[in-house]
């Protein structure tokens, strides 16, 4: 059975794209086109004209992008978890469309449902480019490809664990 946060935030992030824009988009639409109370006749063919006109364009938008989203890979996974087994990092990467690709490092402890997010990059990148080992139980190191153009960030402290964070330069190793 999947924890209560994962959950929730599946459903925040289903939400908070592009999918609440169109539910909002959708309700004006449908509101546009039944126009109820309006006692004006010319008014309520107005509206039904813009709404119509509102609801062919998103349909084309909706269509053109399910066919550009429906080939998207699925997230890669890497679990490293620490030396005594206490605490587990997940690096997860998600490959994007045109180099809007995610990754993201968090950290649980065992039996526990809540994760730390320690490290996010988004920008072009590959499961590769981001290495995570444990120095020791309570210590994680997370070395990363440094790009100052993207938004990138490393936590030095998520909950118990001590985290240090080493930029690469791009020819490093």
């Amino acid at each position: 059975m999947p924890c209560w946060p994962d959950l929730w935030e599946a459903i925040s992030v289903w939400l908070a794209g592009p999918r609440l824009t169109l539910l909002l988009i959708v309700v004006v639409i449908v509101l546009m086109l039944w126009v109820p109370v309006i006692r004006w006749r010319w008014l309520k063919i107005v509206l039904r004209g813009v709404g119509g006109s509102a609801a062919l364009f998103i349909l084309a938008v909706a269509g053109v992008g399910s066919l550009f989203g429906s080939g998207a890979p699925k997230p890669q996974y890497k679990v490293t978890n620490s030396p005594n087994g206490l605490h587990q990092a997940t690096l997860m990467y998600q490959a994007g469309f045109l180099g809007r690709d995610l990754a993201t490092v968090k950290v649980t402890r065992r039996g526990s449902c809540k994760h730390f997010t320690a490290y996010v990059y988004e920008g072009p990148s590959t499961v590769t480019r981001t290495m995570v080992t444990w120095t020791d139980d309570s210590h994680l190191q997370i070395r990363y490809y440094f790009d100052h153009d993207r938004y990138q960030r490393c936590k030095t402290q998520v909950a118990d664990v001590s985290i240090t964070c080493v930029p690469l330069a791009e020819g490093a190793k």
